[in-house]
């Protein structure tokens, strides 16, 4: 397949600003400044609100502020400091429009109060990024938001990315550890493209079947386990085939857990790409040696 692209990687700078907005409007809204508040929103911009019955079953009800009056209800408000936090937001940018949405959390001082899903929709302006409009989900089934693993943004360590040896070596380190160890994940974020997706096979009764995850899903699915239990993965081969700038590696791996309770082995099948400073691991899809399914010679020293 050939086509013509602007580098992928070009936009990295728009992404970052693009992601700061929400943060913006949410330390605006702590801090109950009209003026703050009012600023991240374009002329015309406004905010939905999509409030889900508490128990979770039957029609939202949906309320439309424009930022004005959002800006005015937040500011009079004399409850404690409202406290939003989004721990992972997804990007995408098309010219002067930008998307940004992610699961949130929302306190009022230290008092949890609901969860949910946030959209903006932003414009590229003179002055910057604007939120033309945004939706908001009101929800109070939160578990999963509330364990979620807020992942600060770091970047990327020269001798993780400027080899295959590198990312492949920082790919296992990051996620093992002994029991209450926290895993590295702003490091392992730093080694994929944005929209990299980990495949999970399994076989359940015969029946073969794949989750498919972006890596908020497959971080938050994972540490609690990875955490809890203690867990560490090692190399023990590796295949590998390039051409140009693609490479795939076949890495035969091996696992347990610190009691040894569980251990195992499988092969993860890693897809990475060189921009021409840095190599990116754009797909992993992974699969367990069992009974019916043993790792072969070829894949093995």
């Amino acid at each position: 397949m050939t086509i013509f692209s602007a580098n992928l990687f070009a936009q990295n700078a728009d992404v970052k600003t693009a992601s700061e907005v929400p943060d913006k409007l949410f330390a605006a809204m702590k801090a109950k400044s009209f003026a703050d508040i009012r600023d991240v929103f374009t002329p015309e911009g406004q905010l939905v609100a999509i409030d889900k019955p508490r128990d979770g079953k039957g029609i939202s009800k949906t309320r439309v502020f424009t930022a004005e009056s959002f800006a005015k209800q937040i500011s009079e408000a004399k409850s404690a400091d409202f406290i939003e936090k989004m721990p992972n937001k997804d990007v995408k940018i098309a010219g002067d429009l930008a998307m940004v949405s992610g699961r949130y959390t929302f306190y009022a001082g230290d008092k949890f109060s609901h969860c949910g899903l946030n959209t903006f929709n932003l414009v590229r302006t003179e002055t910057g990024w604007k939120i033309a409009n945004a939706a908001s989900t009101l929800e109070f089934q939160c578990e999963r938001d509330l364990k979620a693993v807020e992942i600060p943004v770091i970047e990327a360590d020269p001798q993780d990315v400027s080899t295959i040896d590198g990312i492949m070596k920082a790919f296992y380190e990051t996620i093992s550890g002994g029991k209450g160890v926290a895993r590295q994940w702003s490091r392992d974020k730093t080694l994929y493209i944005p929209d990299v997706r980990f495949v999970a096979m399994r076989e359940d009764n015969g029946k073969i079947g794949a989750n498919v995850m972006n890596h908020a899903q497959y971080v938050n699915g994972s540490n609690e386990f990875l955490v809890t239990e203690g867990f560490t993965e090692r190399e023990i081969n590796r295949t590998v085939r390039k051409f140009g700038n693609l490479a795939h590696v076949f890495s035969v791996y091996e696992y347990e857990t610190t009691d040894k309770k569980s251990k195992g082995r499988g092969i993860n099948s890693v897809e990475l790409f060189f921009d021409g400073k840095r190599w990116w691991i754009s797909a992993v899809t992974w699969d367990e040696e069992r009974e019916n399914n043993k790792i072969t010679k070829e894949f093995l020293k």
